[in-house]
């Protein structure tokens, strides 16, 4: 985990970063090379797309999978939001069951990831494998719903640390205003006080993390908002430079770098492959 005057030519334009708009990353990176052996998969994984998009972001990742021993609908599941929770807009709050109780729209989605995972998978451990709006979701659940249960999240392009472009966010005009920086959701998310528990720990133990980022993402910057970092309560994604600067990554969350577009993200070969050896570990 941004003026918001266009978001659909943000999400599919391509970046403008040259190579020296970017920083010396003291984090732990993964160098992808290869792709890793190819294993049996022991745990099922579960895929969430974005906001407004649909299930079929996966089709190349799933095509991959399958190629490797997963078998889709049996331990292989992608989530229709639109479909199963109502709603893929992230913009009001899902009504019925899976909304009851919720106080915020990302925990009311995240109650309907809830249901779909206790439906797919009633017992034993899942992966998360997540893009943009998902992985705040799919954060949601691991935290607070679903603690017990996640092994690996992979988390692609999402705002862990508030979207930048939030202008009209008052609107939803392209993005969850709970999604901007400093907002009580996000705290409550990061462990910042007062609504969150005072950890200021984005990686609470449980999951392992990963955050895959991308230089040619104007969407989601890697330098302000998709790391996982140490210490949000002292700075979000609006307080640094998106283009040159970038927060200190937290050390207990894996990360993978590409180049790609918002879009494009899961559907690149590399990015792929990496969630796919993150998830046999």
């Amino acid at each position: 985990m941004k003026s918001l005057i266009c978001i659909a030519a943000l999400l599919a334009c391509s970046c403008c970063h040259t190579k020296k708009d970017e920083p010396v990353v003291a984090a732990k990176t993964s160098a992808l090379t290869s792709p890793c052996n190819p294993g049996t998969p022991n745990v099922p994984a579960i895929l969430i797309h974005g906001r407004n998009d649909t299930p079929a972001r996966w089709n190349a990742l799933v095509t991959s999978w399958t190629a490797k021993g997963y078998v889709e609908n049996t331990n292989l599941f992608r989530i229709d939001l639109a479909a199963y929770c109502g709603s893929n807009t992230f913009c009001v709050m899902l009504t019925g069951p899976d909304g009851e109780g919720a106080t915020y729209v990302n925990e009311s989605y995240a109650k309907c990831l809830k249901r779909f995972i206790d439906e797919k998978v009633p017992s034993g451990k899942v992966d998360l494998v997540t893009h943009s709006q998902g992985g705040v979701v799919a954060r949601y659940y691991a935290r607070f719903l679903g603690a017990d249960r996640v092994d690996d999240l992979v988390i692609m392009s999402a705002p862990n640390n508030g979207i930048k472009n939030c202008a009209l966010a008052g609107a939803c005009a392209g993005v969850n205003p709970e999604d901007c920086p400093d907002t009580a959701f996000l705290r409550k998310l990061n462990g910042v006080a007062p609504q969150g528990d005072g950890t200021n720990d984005e990686t609470p133990a449980g999951p392992s993390y990963a955050a895959v980022v991308s230089s040619g993402d104007i969407t989601i910057s890697p330098w302000c908002t998709a790391y996982f970092t140490l210490n949000p309560d002292q700075k979000q994604g609006d307080d640094w430079d998106c283009k040159r600067t970038l927060p200190t990554p937290d050390p207990e969350a894996d990360s993978f770098k590409t180049t790609v577009q918002h879009l494009v993200i899961p559907t690149d070969s590399a990015v792929i492959d990496y969630a796919y050896c993150r998830c046999l570990d």
